[in-house]
């Protein structure tokens, strides 16, 4: 991510300043990226949505405002300080409440910043991103209270501590800070958060689904597939999603002035060219691993594709993108089967996506990043392994590593502490009863939907866990089988 700075210089002393111009110009960029960001709130909900059963579906819409709701007053409040303020290595220390925009930098007539208003705007955008990303991990089986108490730590603490290493003007590992203080004198690339923003919300999503367990009847000797609503709201999710991620990846040159511009539309071509390659490949894998071609392979594959290029779009040229996008849809399809393989059930197959995907993102810069490229979007020398730029090709590959580990570690301890505190208290899973029933029911006042919806009885839902047998509900003629409106 760039770095904002802005200077006044007045314009034949008509009473406008150039700098003053571009601002504004700037403000709209911003608002405008960080708006396309926070419409990935829709994608990720209609992906939620479709991927689990009719049941649930206030409980997945809910949450997801919830987030929203949440990760706002949390990153006000305390977050967007520990992320941007101070002069910490470790974590801000001030602009809590963003009392420290309070300057006039870029409108010296104004009583406040425009451009650092909307700069917050843009990072909780980014912070109601990586709490949503849990959402569909802990799908149908996780109570509310748990998930409001993660929500919360993840967008006030953990979340922002992360962003303050890696993109702050002072975090230990941040590119930004001078040069003798850089990590292995480089610092790291991760430009729009494969390991900032998607690490931490895929590496939470994995730590939730191994505390909660699978959902009831989803592994006996194999696993089972369980009812899934709409595979169009999958689909629409993510074509949602994908579009959002245009304001994701290109607005995090954060202006438009300069080379800036240029920036903005490599990254809008590498991120193109990595989520399509990538859907392709996890949709081949399907095809000849699992003999068929379904549409979540080719949707997590896109969305695969797009975590992938996510840190090095403003790096990496396009050709060298194809490379991120063909392993990044190897990467998923392959976590997405170890994980089934080893029992964790994640609904949407989030952790796959955005962590192990985020971390190969991170990565990939450090083996593919072009010092032309660099020199442009950081003002550095530095460069990936596959170059030579002075020697430091191999210090970006170290220093994108370290961070990776630094991350993994930090999100892991947390989630580990969260979720096994309200596993011990009894506060982290759904009773059996309304796993059965659904949380919409049980929680949220009634169905989503005012025609009937075919629940199993209690009979049919303890068979789910008959490992050689799965039962589907769809019909409700049958007398063992009920509905309610």
């Amino acid at each position: 991510m760039m770095t904002i700075s802005y200077t006044d210089t007045d314009i034949d002393g008509i009473g406008v300043t150039f700098d003053g111009v571009n601002a504004s110009i700037d403000v709209v960029w911003i608002i405008m990226c960080a708006a396309l960001v926070f419409m990935m709130q829709a994608g990720f909900a209609l992906v939620e949505v479709g991927t689990v059963s009719m049941k649930n579906t206030k409980n997945i819409l809910i949450k997801n405002m919830v987030d929203v709701s949440i990760g706002c007053i949390s990153f006000y409040l305390l977050g967007y300080g520990f992320a941007y303020g101070g002069s910490n290595p470790f974590i801000g220390g001030d602009n809590f409440a963003l009392s420290g925009i309070r300057n006039k930098t870029a409108y010296p007539d104004a009583s406040y910043d425009g451009a650092q208003y909307a700069f917050f705007f843009f990072q909780f955008a980014f912070a109601a991103t990586a709490a949503t990303i849990v959402s569909g991990a802990v799908a149908e089986r996780c109570r509310f209270i748990a998930y409001l108490t993660y929500s919360f730590s993840l967008t006030i603490f953990i979340y922002p501590v992360v962003v303050h290493w890696g993109w702050s003007g002072t975090g230990w590992a941040s590119a930004f800070v001078d040069k003798d203080d850089r990590l292995f004198g480089v610092g790291v690339i991760d430009f729009a958060g494969s390991t900032v923003v998607h690490m931490v919300g895929g590496t939470t999503a994995l730590v939730a689904a191994i505390f909660l367990g699978p959902r009831t009847g989803r592994f006996g000797k194999k696993a089972f597939p369980l009812p899934q609503q709409s595979a169009l709201f999958q689909t629409l999710g993510v074509l949602i999603l994908w579009f959002g991620w245009y304001g994701f990846n290109c607005g995090s040159t954060l202006t438009v002035k300069g080379s800036a511009a240029p920036v903005a539309g490599l990254a809008a071509a590498t991120s193109t060219i990595s989520a399509t390659v990538a859907g392709i490949v996890s949709a081949c894998f399907g095809y000849i691993f699992e003999k068929k071609i379904c549409i979540h392979r080719i949707n997590n594959g896109i969305l695969a594709g797009l975590v992938s290029i996510t840190a090095g779009c403003s790096v990496i040229t396009p050709e060298m993108s194809l490379i991120v996008g063909f392993l990044g849809g190897c990467i998923y399809f392959a976590s997405s089967v170890m994980l089934e393989k080893l029992r964790v059930d994640d609904v949407v197959d989030a952790s796959p996506v955005h962590l192990f995907c985020g971390a190969w993102g991170t990565l990939a810069v450090g083996f593919f990043a072009h010092p032309d490229l660099v020199a442009t979007a950081y003002g550095t020398g530095s460069c990936g392994a596959f170059y030579k730029c002075d020697g430091n090709g191999g210090k970006q590959l170290g220093a994108n590593i370290v961070f990776i580990i630094a991350v993994l570690a930090w999100c892991t301890f947390f989630a580990c502490i969260i979720f096994g505190i309200l596993m011990y208290i009894g506060r982290l899973r759904v009773k059996k009863e309304t796993e059965r029933i659904g949380m919409d029911a049980k929680e949220h006042g009634g169905p989503a939907y005012e025609h009937p919806i075919t629940i199993p009885t209690k009979r049919q839902f303890n068979m789910r866990s008959d490992s050689t047998s799965v039962v589907v509900v769809n019909e409700a003629a049958d007398e063992d089988k009920h509905v309610y409106n």
